[in-house]
């Protein structure tokens, strides 16, 4: 195993014996070990510690995690945040998936599966452990957004350009608006597009906005 310490992770969860437990699992990883036990304290650590990793629990006494995950990725938007619940309804994990977060593991996993996220996080990527990848699937089939299941299989990472492209694409903004936006020539921007309907299976706008729209990128509202 790499000797190489990340710098800070913190852990919000509501069961003292559970955050002790990954404090013990992973507390060697990192320089710095944070812990809350509700979201308004897990708020005020994360804005005074700014960590690289938090660990968030769905259920906590005074908020749920989606909530509060929106408003950590709102502050703190480098900070990799890995849902660690015993919760696997599809319901909360898509919730939480929209909220913004870049992992999900159920508590029931072995410790190797919540070390293997928390390495990949670190990382930069994302990571769903094998039941919630199911109950993602599970919960868009039938539907015709296989885009979506594609996505969330791949857990397709986007720049922040990316996503900028996304959000004015949704508008309905064209090539040359877009350009101007992003100072992105128009053959650019042609080509993101191109990029981002092919990672994602979208055919076309109308593709690229139900997608958006499923994932969070934009709300109903901005449209």
């Amino acid at each position: 195993m790499t000797k190489t310490k990340y710098n800070s992770v913190l852990v919000i969860d509501d069961h003292k014996m559970v955050a002790n437990g990954i404090k013990l699992l992973i507390g060697d990883l990192f320089e710095n070990f944070l812990m809350a036990h509700d979201g308004a304290s897990g708020m005020s650590l994360a804005l005074r510690h700014f960590p690289q990793l938090i660990v968030v629990d769905y259920s906590l006494p005074d908020t749920t995690g989606d909530l509060l995950v929106r408003e950590l990725k709102y502050k703190l938007p480098k900070s990799h945040i890995l849902a660690y619940s015993f919760t696997y309804s599809p319901d909360v994990i898509v919730r939480m998936l929209q909220s913004g977060i870049n992992g999900y593991v159920i508590k029931k996993e072995d410790d190797e599966e919540f070390i293997k996220a928390v390495h990949l996080l670190m990382q930069n990527k994302d990571y769903f452990c094998k039941e919630a990848r199911i109950h993602i699937v599970n919960r868009f089939t039938g539907t015709e957004d296989e885009y979506s299941i594609k996505h969330l299989i791949a857990n397709t990472k986007f720049s922040g350009k990316e996503i900028e492209l996304i959000k004015l694409l949704c508008k309905q903004m064209n090539t040359k608006e877009i350009g101007h936006n992003l100072n992105l020539s128009e053959r650019t921007v042609e080509q993101y597009r191109s990029n981002i309907g092919r990672r994602i299976g979208a055919k076309n706008l109308a593709g690229i906005i139900k997608f958006a729209l499923q994932n969070g990128i934009v709300q109903i509202d901005d449209l």
